[in-house]
């Protein structure tokens, strides 16, 4: 739903839409062409161009982008006035304009937000309609090609693809569920020399995971060295270049300035295994399980898969919400996702079922992380053909906005 101020910009830039009609009619210009305001006006070709967009515009979104700044709609009043306009219609267009200005003025943020607003809101001037519009497609992907491009720039790090495969089955104990995880990159370049870059971050110590112990996918535990979580078959040679860092309870790999070398991109995928993660079934205190993801580099393409125990999840799909990361994670064995939309950052996007197993596959730039996800189920020991699979895929994630992925546990 639009506030308040965004929906008085959007009727006061109707307004202006509305008074210049009359007022260009009286010149004789009924529906005016670009060509007959920049002759009859003394107009700027541009200036002219917009205006003949704005006032031939659909509804007031589409009339606002066109509109110019105030001072050039004032000018262009005065100069219909100059040619023999009517009075009483150029008070009126001389009105809306201030009534745009001060609307304008009143919105919270400058006019790069307000045009971000307008174009994530839609553009209806009815405001029953307005309230249902959503971002195009074509913006969301042009606006995260945007955020790709200023990351690559200011950061000099750059992927082909990220991906996070989560696999929820049977846990250890009876009654619980083993968490499994594979996190991929691919293409992984250097634009120039840089500063050192970790890749993977986890906790080290078993006992500051708060409540389940950590294990590669083979069962090896995770203690002090995030290494032996690495699956080298998807891993490149200058993988082994990555140096293992510690900080208090956290344990990185870390790309020093010069790896991998500015002219050879390097391939990374590890997996791990959160035994006993959560509970099987709702309870009381807790009927949802989340886990989280964020890209942190520039990326072209992201996957996001989710494998559910058939039996155990029977009917069951994921969530996917997308937050700015400033925004706290809600507890998840508390709320469920948080549908009030605060933090909420649009992606288009969401998951699709691709059946059991592995049978189903999707487009072949999106099916490099099978392989990783059939490896996955050979080190478990599980039938892929149990578990129900579902994928997202984001083409040019936003990058520092947390992914999440919600499922209600079974009752």
């Amino acid at each position: 739903m639009k506030s308040a101020s965004l929906q008085r910009v959007l009727e006061a830039a109707d307004g202006v839409r509305g008074a210049f009609v009359p007022m260009l009619a009286s010149l004789g210009l009924e529906r005016p062409r670009m060509s007959e305001l920049r002759e009859r006006l003394a107009l700027d070709k541009s200036v002219a161009s917009r205006m003949a967009r704005a006032i031939r515009a659909a509804d007031a979104g589409a009339a606002l982008r066109e509109l110019p700044g105030t001072e050039m709609l004032e000018r262009f009043v005065a100069r219909a006035e100059g040619i023999g306009a009517d009075a009483a219609a150029v008070a009126a267009a001389r009105a809306a304009v201030r009534a745009l200005d001060e609307a304008i003025a009143a919105f919270p943020g400058d006019r790069a937000s307000l045009a971000s607003a307008v174009a994530a809101g839609g553009a209806a001037a009815d405001p029953a309609a307005a309230r249902d519009a959503v971002a195009s497609p074509a913006r969301l992907r042009a606006a995260r090609r945007g955020a790709y491009d200023a990351l690559l720039f200011a950061q000099g790090i750059s992927c082909e693809t990220t991906s996070c495969i989560t696999i929820l089955g049977p846990g250890r104990t009876p009654g619980m569920l083993d968490q499994a995880m594979v996190m991929a990159t691919t293409g992984l370049r250097r634009l120039r020399r840089g500063s050192p870059y970790a890749v993977l971050s986890l906790q080290g110590n078993p006992g500051s995971n708060h409540g389940f112990t950590r294990t590669a996918l083979g069962g090896m535990p995770l203690l002090d060295d995030p290494s032996v979580a690495l699956l080298p078959e998807f891993c490149s040679p200058s993988a082994s270049e990555l140096r293992l860092e510690r900080r208090g309870k956290f344990h990185s790999l870390v790309l020093d300035a010069t790896v991998p070398p500015l002219e050879e991109p390097m391939d990374l995928a590890y997996g791990v295994v959160n035994v006993d993660f959560d509970a099987a079934r709702a309870t009381e205190a807790s009927r949802w399980t989340m886990t989280q993801y964020t890209v942190s580099r520039a990326c072209r393409l992201h996957v996001r898969e989710v494998l559910l125990h058939r039996d155990t999840f029977t009917g069951c799909s994921p969530e996917a919400v997308f937050t700015a990361e400033t925004v706290p994670a809600v507890s998840p064995d508390l709320l469920g996702p948080d549908r009030s939309g605060r933090g909420f950052v649009e992606h288009g996007t969401g998951f699709v079922p691709m059946g059991s197993g592995f049978a189903m596959r999707g487009k072949a730039a999106e099916d490099f992380v099978v392989p990783m996800s059939v490896r996955a189920f050979e080190l478990l020991g599980w039938n892929p053909d149990d578990f129900e699979r579902f994928r997202m895929v984001v083409e040019y994630p936003l990058p520092f906005v947390r992914g999440e992925v919600w499922l209600r546990l079974p009752e």
